[in-house]
């Protein structure tokens, strides 16, 4: 017997010796990510079109808007090299793409429906790309200013965000091919150099409005006659309250009242609000809760991330502090109800059927991945619902960290819109 073969006849033994001791018991597998929901058929995803046919691609399927159209049809939008619009139909139970948004990269809470069932969505630079920072000098003074003429650099040669919209009842049946554009009517920049960086609509459906980044202008399209309006900026300061150390703290939503007032939030993060009577932008006293530390004297304020509302029109907000809020438009009363958990960020809230607020916490960080919880207004109470996992073992497993918006739909599913390199349309069904 050659050195080789004794060698490898010594290794074999050893092993052969040892597996009645690895034989003594089970042995599990290590898994921190141990599910909270307690029925777990309740949770499934669904991939962004056919794989290998038509599927969003990878790098392109960041799930960055999302809503629920007056047919009951969801309707999603993508961050990435290329945006693309989608949408998920109940009745069939799938997702299949409208087509890819040509020369844009970024859909950002800028999705809305109008009262003829058109669809309109803003576009942007990549909303979840990290751009290049200079060194800045000591102080935060001047640190601000650096990051303030990286980020103005980052879109030095962009002409600006657009505005298009989607005629659903034609071109829903066009989109065949893998790689069709999505057909869309360009209605124009309306900030320019700006991203879109939210949308909302007025409850008479015929007036939109938007913030845009990085200048944080406010602007309405009036679909009646066509055209935009700016109204500057929504807050003058420019502020870095983080947890995004190289992103400038701006609100990332609008919500309308029943009065078409809109809300979002301005400096010092005090809940303002356009008043269509006067048209102008109005500032409150309602400051939004945030982390605040008395011996810091610095110039920061938190900014909403996420509103909806609820059927009785009390309107919830989430903070980029991770701090849950309701307002009641018709007192003007804002009430701070807590934080689900300690790290920054409320990505996305939405009110279920049941009258339950789910939201989605956690920031984008690999070691503070987005956490599902559920507020009762009734107890006062939150339950922490956990990583969001589709188990249907063994065809399929896949755990969701990262997400950046929600819908609830006609028959009480709550979507979730995943936002990684490759992502997944998630449904949970309270």
């Amino acid at each position: 017997m050659t050195c080789l073969h004794k060698k490898t006849f010594l290794i074999l033994s050893i092993f052969i010796s040892c597996l009645p001791v690895l034989r003594k018991g089970p042995v599990f597998a290590q898994d921190w990510a141990e599910p909270y929901i307690k029925f777990q058929q309740r949770v499934d995803l669904r991939d962004l079109g056919y794989p290998l046919v038509n599927e969003i691609p990878a790098n392109s399927s960041a799930v960055t808007s999302l809503i629920t159209a007056a047919d009951g049809n969801i309707y999603g939008a993508t961050t990435g090299d290329t945006a693309y619009l989608f949408i998920f139909d109940p009745s069939i139970n799938k997702v299949r793409h409208l087509g890819k948004v040509k020369d844009q990269q970024s859909i950002h809470h800028s999705l809305v429906e109008d009262k003829d069932g058109f669809i309109y969505l803003g576009t942007g630079k990549n909303i979840l790309a990290e751009i290049p920072l200079s060194k800045g000098g000591i102080g935060r003074e001047y640190i601000d200013v650096t990051l303030w003429n990286d980020i103005k650099n980052h879109y030095k040669d962009y002409p600006g965000g657009h505005l298009y919209r989607y005629a659903p009842k034609e071109s829903n049946k066009r989109v065949k091919l893998p790689q069709a554009e999505c057909d869309l009517v360009d209605l124009g920049i309306p900030v320019p150099g700006n991203s879109i960086y939210a949308l909302t609509v007025n409850p008479a459906k015929d007036e939109i409005y938007g913030l845009t980044y990085p200048d944080g202008h406010f602007f309405i399209y009036i679909i009646t006659s066509k055209a935009f309006k700016d109204l500057g900026e929504i807050d003058k300061r420019r502020v870095y309250h983080g947890p995004e150390r190289h992103w400038r703290s701006l609100p990332r939503a609008l919500i309308s009242d029943d009065s078409s007032r809109v809300y979002t939030t301005g400096a010092d993060g005090n809940i303002v609000y356009y008043d269509p009577g006067s048209g102008k932008i109005v500032s409150t006293d309602l400051k939004i809760p945030e982390d605040r530390y008395p011996a810091q004297s610095v110039e920061s304020h938190a900014v909403v991330e996420y509103f909806t509302r609820a059927r009785c029109g009390l309107i919830y907000g989430g903070s980029s502090d991770g701090y849950l809020f309701s307002f009641n438009p018709c007192k003007m009363e804002l009430l701070n109800l807590g934080k689900p958990r300690s790290s920054r960020r409320l990505r996305a809230v939405t009110v279920g059927d049941n009258g339950k607020v789910y939201m989605m916490a956690g920031e984008r960080a690999s070691t503070r991945p987005c956490q599902l919880f559920c507020y009762d207004p009734q107890k006062g109470a939150y339950e922490n619902l956990g990583l969001l996992i589709a188990d249907r073992s063994p065809y399929y497993y896949w755990r969701g960290y990262q997400f950046d918006c929600m819908t609830t739909g006609a028959d009480g599913t709550i979507y979730l819109g995943e936002s990684e390199r490759k992502s997944h349309l998630f449904l949970y069904i309270p």
